[in-house]
């Protein structure tokens, strides 16, 4: 059994180009970790997606780092899964990602491009929402950010920020940590502590509600 953490930079389709058409992004990077059943790291994958529609929007471009130059000669995106579905092989495949935007992109422009792979379907029934498993494990019901969740595990993120194959690489560690009580447990005691208090008494977080706002903010759609 592989496990898979899988993270995707998207660009906004800007309204002139939109006119009757229902998708609003579209797919502009692929990365990937491959891990065996122990959960060690075998592979990476990272791959650009040449857009069908516009230019690059100027934010994302702030955001990601990608331009449009970095896009010529990038696959389209029927191309680009079949290449991801060939790296990602034929082995049993639990697949993750933090939240669900990444699944529902691949469903969403599949659907509209009309792609007809068999790796969707294999997603689909094989996808782990890792940023609502990881909120269950801290015992609360609200989601916390990658790079929240990466300072908490007292890791240091690696690479630039909302580049795909970087936050794939960061999640892909505290998915790791995760499923490794002991070491997840004396990691992360500061926090268990703070959101699982053995007394019912007030804590941290019932005093402070605000100074740990930014930890309980709804992940952005480009993580």
């Amino acid at each position: 059994m592989n496990h898979i953490m899988i993270d995707l930079e998207m660009n906004k389709i800007e309204k002139q180009h939109r006119d009757q058409l229902k998708l609003s992004s579209e797919l502009i990077e692929i990365g990937a970790v491959k891990m065996d059943d122990h959960f060690e790291v075998i592979d990476t994958y990272q791959s650009y997606v040449a857009p069908d529609f516009g230019p690059m929007n100027h934010r994302i471009i702030a955001l990601t780092g990608i331009t449009d130059d970095k896009l010529v000669g990038a696959p389209r995106f029927a191309d680009a899964m079949d290449d991801f579905a060939k790296w990602i092989g034929k082995e049993p495949t639990t697949f993750y990602s933090w939240s669900l935007s990444d699944i529902r992109q691949f469903q969403t422009e599949s659907a509209f491009k009309e792609y007809r792979g068999k790796i969707l379907r294999r997603m689909e029934a094989n996808w782990i929402d890792f940023q609502e498993e990881y909120s269950k494990l801290l015992g609360i019901e609200k989601k916390i950010k990658l790079k929240q969740a990466v300072a908490a595990a007292d890791y240091e993120f690696t690479g630039a920020q909302h580049t795909a194959l970087a936050d794939a690489v960061n999640t892909a560690e505290i998915l790791r940590l995760s499923k490794d009580a002991d070491r997840f447990e004396a990691v992360m005691k500061p926090v268990l502590d703070l959101f699982r208090p053995e007394k019912e008494e007030p804590t941290l977080l019932d005093m402070c509600p605000e100074f740990f706002a930014s930890f309980l903010a709804e992940e952005e759609q480009q993580s």
